[in-house]
């Protein structure tokens, strides 16, 4: 999902979650070594972690003391901070730095200016601002710490399950996000996701004769608006590396109704799985899936995402939709091939 500043409140968190944060930072930030004192009262720093400056010729390992100051409204004193410095001074690390979540004082400004001239090691103070700045870069990051939208955390939590457990979200679960989340907030692979799991969906229940007249395509509808936002308009991408060696494991849509019925179909999506690189070894093959989805109002996509743990996903935005461009279409399709998509499915309503 895509985050601003504006999503982080560093008020929501206790000075102990403050403080997991940064940690969880820092690693995100390639430091190595890194301990949490968890408190730090003792000891002079809350966290502390090494950082390798690599160059062919001298490269250096670096010694870094992080304190975490969690205030939701005040300034931080200079007095709050002198502990700390009197430990690096006797440990003599090479940068000390500073989290702050809202801000130091001037006084605090001033003193460590003054002070910073004498120190063996190098003073950072990085405040709320630059701090949520910072953090924005992890989307992950702010998920976890500062979403509060139920929807988001449903999403982010079928997600998981999808990923540690092979577990398929229900279409009652992304009909509940779709109608109900901002979807600014969500980027390709949130919407790959969803759409795919969508048609996966769809795929279960004809399988099943399970079809009661209730499964719409329309609970999609509220994602296409983002989703041209984020499609190219010339090519799908990352399915390129992968065109020249796929099978087709099995799929349900306009495509293969156009076979069985004459070259109409009351569908106005297609969707594969794919067998991506299957004359490699079985540890090379990876599973993906393609999906080609028309609109009623003359807008057709195509969805390309991989079946891994980030749910890579591409998308090209077709702004006029025509039967010509199925020639187009990255799915490879004889010259021979033609489908009539009928409007109005009895079965499955087309987006309006």
């Amino acid at each position: 999902m895509i985050y601003t500043t504006d999503n982080i409140e560093f008020s929501n968190l206790s000075p102990r979650e403050f403080e997991r944060l940064c940690f969880e930072l820092i690693l995100k930030c390639d430091f190595k070594q890194v301990i949490w004192r968890k408190g730090g009262a003792d000891n002079g720093r809350d966290i502390e972690g090494y950082y390798d400056f690599l160059n062919p010729i001298a490269p250096k390992k670096t010694k870094w003391f992080f304190e975490c100051k969690h205030y939701t409204s005040a300034g931080v004193p200079p007095e709050h901070l002198n502990s700390k410095i009197a430990w690096a001074d006797a440990e003599e690390p090479s940068f000390l730095v500073i989290f702050v979540s809202s801000y130091i004082t001037t006084g605090a400004r001033t003193w460590l200016e003054k002070i910073s001239a004498q120190k063996q090691y190098e003073i950072i103070v990085i405040e709320g601002d630059e701090l949520k700045n910072r953090l924005v870069q992890f989307s992950d990051l702010v998920e976890h710490y500062f979403s509060e939208n139920r929807y988001e955390q449903l999403l982010l939590d079928i997600k998981k399950h999808s990923i540690l457990y092979k577990i398929d979200p229900s279409y009652e679960s992304i009909r509940e996000i779709t109608n109900n989340i901002d979807t600014s907030v969500l980027d390709i692979t949130d919407i790959g996701f969803l759409v795919m799991n969508f048609h996966k969906n769809y795929g279960h229940f004809e399988t099943r004769n399970d079809y009661y007249g209730d499964f719409s395509e329309e609970i999609l509808e509220p994602l296409f608006s983002r989703l041209i936002k984020l499609s190219s308009a010339s090519k799908l991408g990352l399915f390129d590396e992968y065109k020249p060696e796929y099978l087709i494991l099995g799929g349900c849509g306009c495509f293969e109704d156009a076979e069985m019925e004459d070259g109409e179909s009351n569908l106005a999506f297609q969707f594969y799985e794919l067998h991506l690189n299957y004359k490699q070894s079985k540890d090379n093959w990876k599973r993906g899936y393609y999906l080609f989805l028309k609109t009623n109002n003359g807008k057709a996509f195509e969805l390309f995402s991989l079946d891994n743990s980030d749910f890579d996903t591409r998308s090209k935005y077709y702004e006029h939709y025509s039967p010509d461009i199925l020639k187009e279409l990255a799915i490879e399709m004889s010259d021979e091939f033609g489908v009539t998509i009928l409007e109005n499915s009895p079965r499955l309503r087309t987006i309006s």
